[in-house]
C-alpha cells in the first residue's frame, strides 16, 4: 500500500536522514475530537471513559498519512503552504488502518464500560478511526505506535522507517524553495529506488501534479554483497 505523509522541509529533511518519522500524541493533532468518535451519553460510563483518553493520551502515537498527494488543500494544511515536501512509502496492509468519516459520532458503543465492562479489539479500533464527515478530503490511514521510549534529545516519539516501512517517493511542492538535487541527496540509500521529483497546480483542474519539465532523480538502493 502506498501512503502520503506530508510536512515542512526541515522536517522532511531530518526524517530523510535518520529514516524515521515523528509520532504525534493525541494532544497535538488537530481536531479535539480525537478519539471521541463515540457518543457517551450517561454520566458513568462518561467518567470512565474520560478515565481510558487520559490513559490512551498517554501511551498511544499515531503516524497520520493520506493515500493521494495531489490534493491542493492537503499541501496548504500540512506541507507548509505549498512550501514543503511529501513522503511517499510503501507499508503492508495490515500496517495501516483507514479512518471512517461520519455524519454523526457513533452511538451505542460505549455505555457497557461504564458497568465495569472491557473494550473490544473491534470497538477500540473503531473509536482510533472515526472522525466528522468534513475531514474525509484526508483520505487518511493511520499507523499506531506505543509511546514506549521518548528522544532524550527534543523530548519527542518516533517511528523507525524499518522494518515496517519503505520510502519511495520524495515530492517537493509547488512552492519548495529546493531543488530536486539536493532533497535527493539528502535521501540514506536503502533497500528500494526512490524518486525524487517536484510538483505543480495542474493547468486544467484543481489538483496537484508531477512538474514535467524539471526532470526528477532516482535514488537508488543498496545492493548487498552475497553473505
Amino acid at each position: 500500500m502506498r501512503l502520503y505523509y506530508l510536512t515542512g522541509r526541515n522536517w522532511a529533511e531530518k526524517i530523510l536522514r535518520e529514516q524515521r518519522f515523528k509520532l504525534s500524541t493525541i494532544e497535538e493533532l488537530n481536531d479535539p475530537f480525537e478519539l471521541l468518535g463515540a457518543a457517551v451519553g450517561e454520566p458513568k460510563a462518561r467518567r470512565a471513559y474520560q478515565m481510558l483518553h487520559r490513559h490512551w493520551t498517554k501511551t498511544i502515537g499515531m503516524l497520520c498519512a493520506s493515500r493521494s498527494w495531489e490534493s491542493p488543500v492537503m499541501w496548504a494544511h500540512y506541507g507548509d503552504k505549498h512550501r514543503g515536501v511529501c513522503l511517499g512509502f510503501d507499508v503492508v496492509d495490515a500496517e495501516a488502518s483507514q479512518v471512517s468519516y461520519r455524519a454523526e459520532r457513533l452511538s451505542g458503543l460505549l455505555e457497557h464500560i461504564g458497568r465495569g465492562e472491557h473494550l473490544v479489539e473491534q470497538q477500540m479500533r473503531a473509536i482510533l478511526t472515526t472522525k466528522f464527515k468534513d475531514w474525509e478530503y484526508e483520505r487518511e490511514l493511520r499507523m499506531f505506535a506505543q509511546l514506549d521510549q521518548r528522544e532524550a534529545q527534543d523530548g519527542k516519539y518516533y517511528l523507525n522507517f524499518q522494518p515496517h516501512i519503505t520510502l519511495r517517493e520524495v515530492i517537493l511542492g509547488a512552492r519548495c524553495d529546493a531543488d530536486v538535487r539536493s532533497i535527493a541527496e539528502t535521501v540514506t540509500p536503502s533497500k528500494a529506488r526512490v524518486e525524487v521529483f517536484k510538483a505543480r497546480p495542474a493547468f486544467n483542474s484543481f489538483r496537484i501534479v508531477r512538474q514535467q519539465q524539471e526532470p526528477s532523480m532516482f535514488v537508488a538502493p543498496i545492493v548487498r554483497g552475497r553473505d
